[in-house]
């Protein structure tokens, strides 16, 4: 069967075996949103491709003790986590101030542009200033699109928990932000 039409449990099942090109489709379909959690959480683009390379090196040298009893996502998705915070731990209380996220900008006219600019500079700052856990769940909620159910998996709680994580995050976002 070719690879694109395998499941990634799959594909990990035959990279276990050693089979390099399933592993390669494993790092095409996950690369990029593996780059992009790390550069919103990092907010360092050299930092982010290193720990995503790690995330997936990791990921290979325990290739053979995977146990497809989750999905391969909250699989990964948990390796990425945890090198994220401990590189996240890692850094200076000013480092952690340049949260990243990219969005569209349709405005049109310069001070929409620039006021828009404000705006977003401000949400950065303030999810900057969230607790580690409460803004990873932030970030696999509403930029990788994961459930509750999922979050959980990959952080290690209950879906409660994520449901608690995510109140107080938003909580204190709407509080800082009540001015824009």
């Amino acid at each position: 069967m070719p690879y694109d039409e395998k499941n990634d449990e799959e594909l990990m099942i035959d990279a276990a075996r050693g089979d390099m090109d399933a592993f390669e489709e494993i790092v095409r379909r996950y690369e990029h949103r593996a780059f992009n959690v790390a550069y919103r959480m990092l907010s360092d683009q050299h930092l982010a491709a290193d720990v995503a390379q790690e995330a997936f090196l990791r990921v290979l040298n325990n290739a053979e003790s995977y146990q497809p009893s989750a999905r391969f996502s909250t699989y990964f998705f948990s390796i990425l986590r945890r090198i994220c915070i401990d590189h996240y731990r890692k850094k200076t209380p000013d480092d952690r101030s340049d949260f990243n996220f990219e969005e569209n900008n349709n405005s049109t006219s310069p001070s929409d542009i620039l006021m828009h600019d404000e705006e977003k500079q401000k949400i950065h700052d303030e999810i900057n200033k969230l607790p580690a856990r409460q803004r990873m769940a932030l970030l696999l909620k509403h930029f990788e699109n994961m459930s509750y159910k999922e979050i959980a998996e990959v952080m290690g709680c209950t879906a409660s928990a994520v449901d608690s994580l995510l109140i107080r995050a938003r909580g204190k976002l709407a509080k800082k932000l009540e001015s824009l």
